[in-house]
């Protein structure tokens, strides 16, 4: 019996707590990706108009060697 109602109080607890900082956690990273939004939006209206800029995405560092992909094999039709 003290089994049960130590789990019955565990899961109250859960589910308030959760009720209490769900919402804010939610609004927190609401405000983070708006923020962010809002920072591009400024870069974007600084630039004067007709300006070109070419960003390079650097993340991609992998070269591929397309010599070492395989050999070519010239093939022959065979009639049947």
């Amino acid at each position: 019996m003290k089994f049960i109602l130590i789990v019955v109080g565990i899961y109250f607890l859960i589910k308030y707590l959760f009720r209490a900082f769900f919402p804010v956690i939610v609004k927190k990273t609401f405000d983070k990706m708006q923020q962010k939004q809002n920072q591009q939006q400024q870069q974007y209206q600084e630039k004067p108009e007709g300006e070109v800029t070419v960003e390079k995405n650097t993340k991609s560092k992998e070269k591929h060697n397309t010599k070492d992909i395989g050999d070519y094999v010239d093939f022959e039709e065979v009639d049947e």
